[in-house]
C-alpha cells in the first residue's frame, strides 16, 4: 500500500512518529504533527528522508519507504544517483526516467520473498516452444497445460504466484520459460537478453536477482537498442524519448494498444506527481 498526499488516518500517524524520532521536520522547518494528517508538512519531511538516505525520492510512503524508516537495509533499492546517472548517460529528461521507475512495476523491483519481480507470458513461452521444439510438441504442451503455453495471451496470477508459473514451465524447457518472463522494476523480457548484450538468458536472470540498480541498467539498455515503425517510420526508442515523442516511446517500450491498455494514462499520472519535485514540463 503506498501512503500519500492527502492520506489521513492511524498509518500516516506512524510515519508522522516514525520521521519525528529521526528528526525531521516539516517544510516551515517546524516539527512535525503526529495528527495523521499527510498534508505538505509530511509529504515534504518524507521527502527530505528518502534523500537523506538516497532512495527514490518521491514524497510517497511505499514499501521502500516504510522498510527505510523502520531501519531496513535499502542496499537493494535503486538509487537517486542511478536515475542520475541514467539520465546523463542516455542524455534524456532526469524526470522521463523517474516516471518509467515509478509507472513499471509500481515502482518496485522486488517481492516481499526478496525475489525480482515477473510476469510469466504463456503466449511467447508457446512461441519459443515452437522454435525449439517444433510446433507439434508446442500444440500437445498447450493443450496439456493451457495455463503455461498458449498462443493467447493471459493467465496471471500475479506477485509471487507467477513463480509457481514460471517453475512449471521451467520444467518443460528452462531457456523458453525464462525468455517468456518480463523481470524486475522496468519488466524488461528475458527474450530480449541477446540484444542487451548479456551472455545468456541466465546470466540476465541472475542479474535481475541482485539488486534494481542492475535491473535499470536493462533498462537503459533497451532504450539504447529498441527501435521499431511507428506510423509506418522506422524510430529509435532512444531518439523517441530525446524528442518526448510520447506516441513512438509508448508504442515502441508498451506496444501499439498502449491507449486500451491504459499505460499512457498511468504514465500521465506519475508524471503529474513528480512533475512538481523535478520541475520539468508537462508529458504527452
Amino acid at each position: 500500500m503506498i501512503i500519500k498526499f492527502g492520506a489521513r488516518g492511524d498509518a500516516v500517524i506512524i510515519i508522522q512518529k516514525q520521521l519525528i524520532n529521526l528528526g525531521f521536520k516539516g517544510k516551515d522547518g517546524k516539527a512535525l504533527k503526529p495528527d495523521g494528517d499527510f498534508g505538505v508538512s509530511t509529504e515534504h519531511a518524507v521527502l527530505q528522508f528518502q534523500k537523506s538516505v538516497g532512495i527514490l525520492a518521491d514524497g510517497k510512503v511505499g514499501d521502500k519507504t516504510r522498510a527505510a524508516l523502520s531501519g531496513q537495509s535499502v542496499s537493494k533499492f535503486l538509487k537517486d544517483s542511478d536515475y542520475i546517472a541514467a539520465a546523463k548517460r542516455l542524455k534524456v529528461s532526469e524526470l522521463a526516467i523517474r516516471v518509467f521507475g515509478a509507472t513499471e512495476g509500481r515502482g518496485v523491483g522486488f517481492l516481499k520473498n526478496g525475489k525480482a519481480k515477473i510476469l510469466f507470458e504463456r503466449h511467447r513461452m508457446y512461441f519459443y516452444l515452437v522454435q525449439v521444439k517444433g510446433k507439434a510438441f508446442a500444440n500437445a504442451r498447450m493443450k496439456k497445460y493451457p495455463n503455461l503455453v498458449n498462443t493467447a495471451t493471459g493467465g496471471y496470477k500475479g506477485d509471487e504466484a507467477e513463480y509457481v508459473r514460471l517453475s512449471l514451465a521451467k520444467n518443460i524447457c528452462a531457456e523458453a520459460a525464462l525468455m517468456s518472463c518480463s523481470w524486475g522494476q522496468f519488466q524488461i523480457m528475458g527474450e530480449n537478453w541477446k540484444e542487451l548484450s548479456y551472455p545468456s538468458v541466465f546470466e540476465f536472470v541472475e542479474q535481475m536477482q541482485l539488486n534494481e540498480s542492475l535491473q535499470l541498467e536493462a533498462f537503459i539498455r533497451f532504450i539504447e537498442w529498441k527501435t521499431g515503425t511507428v506510423n509506418g517510420k522506422k524510430v529509435a526508442l532512444i531518439d523517441a524519448l530525446r524528442a518526448e515523442n510520447w506516441e513512438a516511446i509508448f508504442t515502441l517500450y508498451n506496444g501499439s494498444n498502449y491507449k486500451k491498455l491504459g499505460y499512457q494514462a498511468k504514465f500521465q499520472k506519475e508524471w503529474d506527481h513528480l512533475e512538481p519535485i523535478y520541475s520539468e514540463k508537462k508529458a504527452a
